[in-house]
């Protein structure tokens, strides 16, 4: 789907009363006065459980303040407000609280005692459509019991519901409502919760908070105005008679509508402005780079070494003591920022001499593998590579990229920095204390600079193509300046955003990849009980878990695909062109969620392969299967070149839980996350794509359908 842009923003929050804000309805329309939001820490609409910090609902404008951003509010949460650990440190909202609104794929959450899902026709993960919103906004239903509603748009957002199966208690456990399309950037958004009804089958009456905000007696009464205002004007279409709940946020705006001008409070001026500052830095120059080794391996010709990148992280060890002679930077500190917030790039000089180097820049590692010789005097197709969890620059070697190499491609990988597996002491500090998660991502956007400095040394003539190590003779070994991505997993979630912001290539190649960490991949996958073991007694309560990795979503979605996903195939930053994509889903993947990567998919417009999925095709049929698999997504015409295009393949797994748990056991079957890298059909379809941009159709007539282990 893609989606019309608003017009215009509205900025001059700041310069009126207190008790009041302003947002435009809808792209083009007049402004109207809504009484502001604000509350100082906790919102009288819900009563805080006893021993629980208090952010719910979530999210919410009531934790915002009216200010001079595109959304004319800055999220504003009270340090006392978050989630504690075990030690009684609460989370600090520092930098949550310099965004101008809350994550794209916020999950909505509110605790409403005894709800029964299926008595109040709840749209769950196999039954999207029950939300009877359209993917186009459409809402089909005058009863349906949620309504996400984007205000700016007068369109409604589709979601799927769930009760949080990770807390036992069924007293507190959080009605979790995700988004199955990210809600578009810069909007406003309602959330409406009528005609619910409980295990019982009776009806939920209104919350006390709303009944208190529409009767004029809520506490601070400016609070209780701003909802009451909501339901009389927003929301005044809609038959209201067994209202539960209605309260609205702001989505954090995209930011990139500039190259000259950036800001802190968006989602994607800081990494555009560290692409722009190392870019300018450098000139037209290649980055400096050294060769560890080269050794023939197997079929493969591996060269590995490390190369400098302009650095925006403060205190980088100066010895390289890491990977391939590279810069350890799990060392290195949080961003160096400028006055306004910004990333801002410490002072380096290029010295002089016959092997010149850059001072005060890391040495991030690299490993490109290709053919041991030219095949038949035609150049290998390069390719970045993007490694999966917690790895390293390693798994492009052997088993990974081998079929690739054998169809005449060249990868070369470095380390996702803030993500590898030299950042695992840095993750797990995160994870028992959440306040220092903003290094974790500092880290990723350095990774990013990283990324498309490795790309230029493939694109320039004057890089890895003058060197004897990448040569046959006189011949270069890679086709020069036709560098692409390619990512699986971690590769693929992080690939998308960085493919958005990078001028550097224009196709990228996700392998099942997903979005949303804090909100859809998490709690969904089996990777995440080893951390969990980690962070969960460090914040012990279940909402507090929910919550704490929300505020960590915030953060997260500078480094990630949620965070770039409108702007990759569409609507593309200033200064950066749109990517096409090729996304590779396998059916009951046990990392990395289904819903997660279909949200993805969504978002950029993929159209899909159809027919998409025969529940026979490994005999027994399998169950709990969604009702409509990949729901709201269109037929592609394979014979043409698409901006994003996704492909669901069939190993015969299981369908997953088809709630907020792992697919742990053997009930779920083998893990299909790593297939298809060696399936002669998709490496074909890879190669192809890479230098075409068409994916040709490999599965025919019928859905695509894999080899299980292939």
């Amino acid at each position: 789907m893609f989606r019309r842009r608003a017009l215009s923003s509205v900025v001059l929050a700041g310069l009126l009363s207190p008790l009041f804000f302003v947002v435009a309805s809808s792209p083009g329309a007049s402004a109207s006065t809504i009484p502001n939001p604000a509350v100082a820490k906790c919102d009288s609409l819900v009563t805080t459980p006893a021993g629980h910090d208090c952010l719910l609902p979530w999210p919410n404008n009531a934790f915002t303040k009216a200010a001079s951003t595109p959304t004319g509010r800055l999220v504003n949460i009270a340090l006392t407000a978050t989630p504690m650990n075990a030690s009684n440190v609460h989370i600090n909202p520092k930098y949550q609280n310099q965004n101008d609104g809350f994550s794209p794929g916020s999950v909505v959450m509110i605790n409403v005692p005894s709800l029964s899902l299926t008595n109040s026709k709840i749209a769950t993960s196999t039954n999207i459509g029950r939300s009877d919103c359209t993917i186009k906004g459409k809402l089909t239903s005058t009863a349906v019991p949620i309504v996400l509603w984007d205000v700016t748009r007068h369109i409604c957002v589709p979601y799927f519901a769930e009760l949080d199966a990770q807390d036992a208690d069924l007293t507190t456990q959080l009605l979790l409502i995700h988004p199955v399309i990210n809600y578009t950037e810069g909007d406003r958004i309602d959330v409406l919760l009528r005609n619910l009804v409980d295990t019982s089958d009776v009806a939920i009456p209104r919350l006390a908070g709303e009944s208190a905000a529409l009767n004029g007696t809520m506490v601070p009464a400016t609070r209780g105005a701003h909802l009451k205002w909501l339901v009389q004007n927003d929301l005044s279409s809609f038959k209201l008679t067994h209202l539960y709940a209605a309260w609205d946020f702001s989505v954090i705006s995209s930011g990139g509508a500039s190259t000259r001008k950036f800001s802190d409070n968006d989602l994607a001026d800081p990494a555009l402005t560290m692409r722009d500052q190392a870019f300018k830095l450098v000139g037209t120059t290649t980055p400096v780079y050294r060769i560890f080794s080269v050794a023939t391996v197997g079929t493969e010709r591996q060269v590995s070494g490390s190369f400098q990148v302009p650095t925006f992280l403060t205190h980088c060890p100066t010895k390289r003591t890491s990977m391939f002679d590279s810069t350890d930077t799990a060392g290195c500190g949080a961003m160096n920022v400028d006055a306004h917030g910004l990333p801002l790039l410490k002072k380096s000089a290029l010295s002089k001499g016959t092997s010149p180097t850059w001072s005060n820049q890391i040495w991030a590692n690299f490993i490109c593998v290709m053919p041991t010789s030219i095949a038949g005097g035609v150049p290998a197709l390069p390719t970045l590579y993007g490694h999966g969890l917690l790895g390293d620059a390693t798994e492009v070697a052997g088993s990974s990229f081998v079929k690739g190499v054998a169809d005449n491609m060249m990868g070369c990988a470095t380390d996702w920095s803030g993500m590898s597996s030299n950042d695992l002491l840095l993750v797990a500090a995160s994870l028992q204390n959440m306040s220092t998660f903003n290094v974790n991502v500092d880290h990723m956007l350095q990774g990013f600079v990283n990324f498309q400095f490795l790309a230029r040394l493939i694109n320039s003539k004057h890089g890895f193509a003058t060197n004897a190590a990448f040569k046959q003779g006189s011949k270069v070994r890679f086709e020069v300046g036709k560098c692409g991505f390619q990512g699986y997993s971690q590769g693929g979630i992080m690939g998308g955003a960085v493919s958005a912001i990078s001028t550097q290539w224009s196709r990228a190649i996700l392998g099942v990849p997903g979005e949303n960490y804090g909100g859809l991949l998490l709690d969904r996958s089996v990777d995440w009980s080893e951390f969990a073991a980690v962070y969960d007694p460090a914040y012990p309560d279940s909402t507090d878990q929910q919550l704490g990795l929300q505020l960590a979503q915030m953060l997260w979605d500078r480094g990630e695909n949620e965070g770039y996903a409108e702007h990759l195939t569409s609507h593309p930053y200033a200064g950066t062109k749109a990517k096409q994509v090729f996304i590779i889903e396998n059916y009951g993947d046990h990392q990395v969620a289904n819903v997660s990567a279909e949200a993805f998919a969504r978002t950029i417009g993929a159209l899909n392969h159809q027919p998409i999925f025969n529940t026979n095709a490994f005999g027994t049929p399998r169950l709990n299967l969604p009702v409509t698999m990949q729901w709201g997504l269109s037929k592609a015409n394979q014979a043409k070149s698409n901006p994003a295009f996704i492909e669901l393949w069939d190993y015969g797994t299981p369908t997953p839980p088809t709630d907020n748990l792992s697919p742990a056991g053997p009930a779920y079957g083998n893990d299909p996350h790593g297939y298809g890298r060696q399936d002669p059909g998709l490496i074909t379809q890879i190669r192809d794509f890479m230098a075409t941009g068409f994916v040709p159709n490999v599965c025919g007539t019928g859905p695509c359908i894999g080899v299980p282990g292939a």
